[in-house]
């Protein structure tokens, strides 16, 4: 069975317009779907640099891409090292695929309401702040925040305060747990369970791994390190992670960064790295064989 699943598989191909004598960047390993065909196209002496803070999607994807040999070289970093690992001007493609994988999904960590595991949520089960740690140290105000921004949901407070109340005497909290706070809190709205069940776990997944900090730094960095004409290709799969795609390209599509006050430009009018290209979603094939593929955006843009 495939560790995952790779979305938007052929569009990230054809949109990354991949050139001999340039090295690439995979910024989100998981089980190699994108590194396989990122590398089927390389030329002797290219390199594609993988990225993953998972030990297990290394180690799967390793198994996938030996056939490579040198080819490729892992990075068992968060993708926020990006700029640490490499240089500046030395890549013609960098490629994110956003979000949870499917293994990670399916590998008991408490990623989904689906199933009744202890809640882990790490990406990087190394890394020393679980779920667990996280709903038993936050306040009510930061987790209502976290549930409205991450996830826009409605009585984020009231929901805060049920859940922090349903798990403050469990030694061990369970997905099983989340779910049925969700539930009481959301009793009249049965129809939407699953929906603001995934909402919730979503809201705290993304604040136990810090992703959109990550992704800020992560695509910061991806720019400086494209070479010119090269390729950015961002998969998102909710409107929090476009937000932060957003924010961090728009800064670099800007010419001027000047104060709209100032009467003149004085900063030398010539910041502009980034230039907008396409934007594709699933087709209706790729919907049907991938479920999960339904709420993928792939945006692309290119270094000027």
């Amino acid at each position: 069975m495939n560790y995952h699943t790779p979305v938007l598989l052929n569009e990230c191909i054809e949109s990354l317009c991949i050139r001999h004598n340039y090295d690439y960047a995979d910024c989100t390993l998981g089980g190699g779907g994108h590194s396989e065909k990122i590398a089927e196209l390389l030329g002797e002496g290219q390199k594609l640099h993988c990225f993953d803070r998972d030990i297990d999607a290394i180690n799967a994807a390793k198994q996938r891409l030996a056939k490579f040999g040198e080819k490729i070289i892992y990075h068992l970093e968060p993708f926020s090292n990006l700029g640490r690992e490499l240089a500046p001007e030395t890549l013609g493609g960098v490629l994110y695929d956003l979000g949870v994988s499917s293994h990670q999904i399916d590998a008991g960590r408490g990623f989904s309401f689906a199933g009744n595991e202890v809640l882990d949520m790490r990406m990087d089960a190394s890394s020393l702040k679980n779920a667990q740690d996280y709903l038993k140290g936050v306040s009510e105000e930061n987790l209502a925040k976290a549930f409205r921004e991450n996830s826009d949901l409605e009585h984020a407070t009231r929901l805060a305060k049920h859940i922090l109340l349903t798990v403050s005497h469990k030694e061990k909290i369970t997905a099983a747990n989340l779910s049925t706070a969700v539930e009481e809190v959301y009793k009249n709205r049965k129809e939407d369970w699953n929906s603001l069940k995934a909402r919730v776990f979503q809201a705290i997944r993304m604040e136990v791994n810090n992703e959109i900090q990550e992704i800020k730094k992560s695509v910061e960095a991806a720019v400086h390190c494209l070479k010119n004409s090269g390729r950015l290709c961002i998969i998102t799969y909710h409107s929090k992670e476009a937000r932060a795609v957003k924010d961090v390209l728009s800064v670099f599509e800007k010419n001027c960064l000047c104060n709209s006050n100032l009467p003149v430009c004085v900063c030398g009018g010539s910041n502009r790295k980034i230039k907008r290209i396409s934007k594709k979603m699933p087709s209706a094939d790729e919907l049907k064989k991938n479920s999960r593929s339904r709420s993928a955006v792939l945006r692309v843009y290119e270094r000027v």
